[in-house]
């Protein structure tokens, strides 16, 4: 009988202990975990919910479905692009923004912490190597800008091309905010014309966009990123990722460059703002912006600042106008409720010019100004040919007694 209860007891044992065993704790679940999945962000199978959301800049020209199978790497039908960008021999590059979000259609892919690619396929349907820019969007400030960064060229065999565009979080995470990025955007080279011609003598560039993914990686990217500035600094680009707080909606070049390369002083530190203007065509009135960053702003010492200091304030910066004739570079402050104030910015050629604007005047249109800021721009009339060149060094406020 001893031998049984021993027997007896042990098997009670081994029950308990698989009845533990099998009562372990669940892990949590991984509140990202969603965000980790690889997305289909357009398939461009749907007008309504693929390519109404997508929004167009300079003269873009026509976006449509396409159902021609030749056309099409996954699903029943693709993208076609017919970029025009206006009737001038130098306008702007014409651009499509595919968006990462719409409330209207339920779809919400703007949070890129996790996301360490885009993947797409387009079909260049020219008879030669085409070049098409892509990027992302970190900011709408209108109807005809957008803040763009990470851009990358990729150079288009006739034909399907398969492009990996890579989400760098760091500049992404500068310019704006890695968890609401707007979208993804196309930039082509103008086509000089202002309406579509689909064949013979003069054809518009045709290509097809299908199957655009992010895609992600396991671990998360920061998505904040410290704005060190000095006292009453706006930006004197010491910094080089103070250039990126600076947008143009031209695809002319902004940099950060040495002064001393292009023969010049910078009026302070050694580093300057280098920016090329691309022309939209003598004769033609067209008013194209550089954008501030209101995130650059809303790190400065204007954002808090107390209402009777703002009297005695100013926004000061120096343009360096490397061109044949004086220029007006017009300084804009766009309220968030889209109110303009310009002021004019005359620059001599081949000189420095300095700038100063009161706060006073900004209060005077948009009371809440120091603590829910708009965005600057600079603003210029794009009427001529070719390039012109620019440096603008040292934007700061100066308190005066």
């Amino acid at each position: 009988m001893k031998t049984k209860y021993i027997l007896l007891a042990g098997l009670l044992t081994l029950s308990c202990a698989a009845c533990f065993a099998g009562c372990t704790e669940e892990p949590a679940p991984d509140p990202d975990a969603a965000l980790k999945e690889d997305v289909l962000v357009n398939g461009f199978e749907n007008w309504m919910t693929d390519l109404q959301p997508a929004l167009i800049y300079n003269d873009f020209g026509k976006v449509s479905l396409n159902a021609d199978k030749r056309y099409v790497t996954q699903g029943e039908r693709s993208a076609r692009l017919d970029p025009l960008g206006g009737m001038y021999d130098s306008s702007s590059a014409p651009i499509v923004l595919f968006a990462f979000r719409s409330d209207t259609h339920g779809f919400d892919y703007s949070d890129l912490s996790y996301a360490e690619y885009v993947t797409f396929d387009i079909y260049n349907d020219q008879n030669e190597d085409k070049t098409v820019y892509a990027g992302f969007a970190s900011d709408i400030s209108g109807v005809t800008s957008i803040s763009r960064v990470g851009e990358k060229s990729f150079t288009l065999r006739p034909g399907w091309n398969s492009c990996e565009l890579p989400v760098e979080s760091s500049l992404i995470a500068i310019a704006g905010n890695l968890t609401q990025v707007r979208g993804i955007y196309f930039r082509f080279e103008s086509a000089g014309s202002a309406n579509v011609v689909e064949e013979g003598e003069g054809r518009t560039p045709r290509y097809y966009l299908d199957n655009l993914w992010l895609i992600k990686k396991a671990t998360k990217s920061a998505t904040d990123f410290e704005v060190p500035l000095r006292e009453n600094e706006i930006a004197d680009f010491e910094s080089l990722w103070q250039g990126y707080m600076f947008t143009n909606d031209n695809p002319g070049l902004t940099e950060v460059v040495e002064a001393e390369d292009f023969g010049l002083t910078a009026p302070s530190g050694s580093k300057v703002l280098h920016a090329v203007f691309t022309g939209t065509g003598a004769g033609a009135s067209n008013w194209i912006q550089m954008n501030i960053s209101s995130k650059l702003l809303n790190k400065t010492v204007l954002f808090g600042m107390d209402a009777d200091t703002a009297k005695n304030a100013y926004i000061c910066f120096e343009t360096y106008n490397n061109t044949d004739s004086s220029v007006n570079l017009t300084f804009v402050y766009r309220t968030p409720t889209s109110l303009l104030l310009a002021t004019n910015n005359n620059c001599a050629p081949h000189a420095w010019t300095s700038y100063e604007f009161c706060v006073a005047d900004l209060l005077a249109i948009d009371n809440g100004f120091l603590t829910a800021m708009g965005n600057f721009q600079i603003s210029y009339n794009a009427n001529y040919d070719g390039d012109r060149e620019y440096f603008f060094d040292n934007f700061r406020v100066e308190i005066r007694n």
